[in-house]
């Protein structure tokens, strides 16, 4: 098939054009019987719907597991479950940008810092996933950045204190208070944590492990 005739208008398209130039009209169709489904094949001229390939459009497609660790084609929907619980997740997505480089580039922090996160930036690798989060995990997720800001706009308080009264106490409180607060953030907004990242893939820790037992098995394994 080298290309495709437009049954409303008449006008001839490329074979994987998606909709017509002239007029708009799209040569696709919805092959899923489920609501919000995006399972789509291309109709041909005589009304003949072309099935896609099994990984199109289907949610988790690209997505499996390798041991304890999920492995994430770049780009590839997640599944409408949460990655904490494995529970129901059918609001929005959150999406993430995850960057990693090899440990052993951390050596270069003890030689000279500067060039560490000149080199970091330079090799480190970057992906961007929509992660499935349950109503609880996303609530508490909110509840955990709150804290986070309250507990660093204490520590800034504390330097204003120390400013007004000229007491270092308060400077020591502001100082330890903001730190407190960038740990508690760290730790308890972390989802998931990237252990290793490529050109193609993305390999996260931290996931449910029965959101995992439900992915296949990585091929690479």
């Amino acid at each position: 098939m080298s290309s495709l005739k437009c049954a409303h208008c008449g006008l001839v398209n490329f074979a994987t054009a998606t909709q017509c130039r002239r007029c708009r009209t799209p040569f696709v169709q919805n092959l899923s019987s489920n609501t919000g489904a995006e399972v789509q094949g291309i109709v041909l001229e005589d009304g003949y719907v072309l099935p896609p390939p099994p990984s199109i459009g289907t949610a988790g497609a690209g997505v499996s597991r390798d041991g304890s660790k999920m492995v994430v084609s770049k780009g590839a929907p997640l599944p409408d479950r949460c990655v904490k619980c494995n529970g129901p997740a059918p609001g929005p997505k959150l999406k993430k940008r995850f960057s990693w480089h090899h440990p052993a580039l951390f050596l270069l922090i003890f030689v000279a810092l500067l060039l560490y996160f000149i080199v970091a930036m330079i090799v480190r690798k970057t992906a961007i996933v929509e992660l499935g989060l349950c109503d609880d995990h996303m609530t508490k997720r909110r509840r955990n950045i709150l804290v986070t800001w309250l507990v660093i706009l204490l520590g800034v308080g504390g330097f204003v204190l120390a400013v007004i009264f000229e007491e270092n106490t308060f400077l020591l409180a502001g100082i330890l208070s903001i730190f407190a607060g960038i740990i508690y953030g760290v730790v308890t907004l972390r989802i998931v944590t990237p252990v290793r990242i490529d050109d193609k893939f993305a390999w996260l820790k931290g996931v449910n492990k029965d959101y995992l037992a439900e992915l296949p098995q990585w091929p690479g394994a």
